[in-house]
């Protein structure tokens, strides 16, 4: 059985462990939680890459990274997904505030209304910006202003993003002012709240028993974790942890006021609802913090739940990636899947048959960092140092031993085939157009901790 719309709920830096396996005697996120119970869900979901950059091309248009010149700009010979639903008589809509993923590289493709703004302050950016042109970055006095731009933009409630509040009101504000109540549509929501910095509500830590820090001490945290992560004790990395879990609560509170929205215009019976992360976040697993282009699964492994209407649930074990996310949502829809698709279809496991174990293919640093993932296996190639990692994840999940002097028959079966997808990225190779990133875009970029 089709449906008839869709709502792609995707979520900044979201870890699979700490939204649906989290140990704390209350759930960080119980809407996502009773979805993955009652929807389908995708324990072992992995994202094709570590970062936004290089996660939301297989998200978005079912094609690997590397394909057609690269992720930097999405070339139009991508199936879009957007366009592609937009071609079959749906309204498509975005809201977001990732820089990431702006008109400029083409990420409103396709949408009939696409949204990627964000709110600006003026006395934080003066201090940011004095900061950032007149002081030694290497100084103490640069560590201690960059504190305080911290602390300020705490206090004046200014962000690098829209938060969650203002993403799901915008969509709640076209369900009752824009939307016919019957034509069909595509949304695609972008929360980016459990993005560094992480600085939730008080109310949201309360939830989840948590006291709240005092301003100082969250701003203290999340410089740190930039600049400084080799300063953070074991008790700072808890606080970072109740931080970080403090967004996700904010966050899935919007997601429900959203599912609640759907209910009360009777349009849940007809929608299917998706919600993914478009990669994780690293605190302290392999000496690292936030998300860096190594391809560990601190940073791949995500949450993937469908709830799909008129159909039971079921949890489903075997290894997928978010590139099949496209082709799964055509089938659901009755839309035909567009040849260029190289995602595969999840509706099989969903109805309960068995298929061949998924070999997961991951990309970073513009291609020059792979990685294969099997339920068995993984291995990371550094193709610009030439270097290899290889890991036994059944008796090693936490990647923490390179087994690949001892396994040499291993690596080279995979590095073949890593060959084999750089050779199949080439073919498709194209000259994509220059990205102009205005001043507002990059300030934006470096405050969200992408700093060159």
């Amino acid at each position: 059985m089709s449906v008839s719309n869709v709502v792609l709920v995707t979520i900044d830096s979201l870890r699979y462990d700490r939204a649906l396996q989290s140990d704390r005697a209350v759930t960080p996120a119980p809407t996502l939680s009773r979805l993955a119970k009652d929807g389908f869900c995708f324990n072992r979901a992995f994202a094709n890459g570590p970062n936004t950059p290089s996660s939301f091309p297989t998200l978005l248009t079912g094609t690997y990274p590397a394909m057609y010149g690269g992720y930097r700009y999405l070339d139009e010979r991508r199936p879009f997904l957007s366009a592609t639903l937009q071609d079959a008589g749906m309204r498509t809509v975005g809201y977001h505030s990732n820089p990431h993923l702006g008109p400029e590289k083409n990420y409103n493709h396709g949408f009939d209304t696409f949204n990627d703004g964000a709110e600006d302050d003026d006395d934080a950016r003066t201090i940011k910006n004095f900061v950032d042109e007149q002081v030694p970055s290497d100084s103490r006095l640069y560590t201690v202003l960059r504190r305080i731009w911290h602390y300020v933009t705490m206090k004046t409630e200014t962000s690098a993003y829209a938060p969650a509040t203002e993403i799901t009101d915008r969509a709640i504000d076209w369900l009752e002012s824009d939307w016919d109540g019957h034509s069909p549509y595509f949304m695609w929501l972008h929360y980016m709240d459990v993005h560094y910095p992480f600085t939730p509500p008080d109310r949201f830590l309360e939830d989840i028993d948590v006291d709240p820090l005092s301003t100082r001490r969250t701003a203290d945290l999340n410089g740190r974790m930039q600049e400084d992560p080799d300063s953070l004790t074991a008790e700072d990395q808890s606080d970072l942890l109740d931080l970080y879990d403090g967004e996700i609560r904010y966050m899935d509170h919007n997601l429900n006021r959203l599912l609640e929205k759907l209910e009360a215009q009777d349009a849940r019976e007809d929608t299917t609802v998706v919600v993914t992360a478009d990669h994780g976040e690293a605190f302290g697993e392999h000496d690292r913090y936030g998300h860096h282009p190594y391809n560990y699964d601190e940073l791949l492994h995500v949450p993937l739940v469908f709830d799909v209407p008129g159909r039971d649930g079921r949890q489903i074990d075997q290894q997928v990636s978010l590139i099949d996310v496209p082709p799964t949502l055509y089938d659901l829809l009755g839309v035909e899947t567009p040849e260029a698709v190289q995602g595969r279809s999840l509706e099989p496991l969903m109805a309960g048959e068995e298929r061949e174990e998924q070999v997961v293919v991951c990309t970073a640093s513009g291609g020059g960092m792979l990685a294969t993932r099997t339920p068995e296996w993984k291995l990371l190639w550094d193709r610009e140092a030439d270097t290899v990692e290889l890991y036994h994840l059944t008796e090693d999940p936490g990647e923490e031993h390179d087994v690949s002097a001892e396994s040499p028959e291993i690596v080279e079966q995979f590095r073949a085939l890593l060959e084999d997808h750089a050779a199949e990225a080439r073919a498709t190779d194209t000259d994509l157009p220059e990205v102009e990133e205005s001043d507002e875009v990059k300030q934006r970029l470096e405050d969200l901790g992408y700093v060159e």
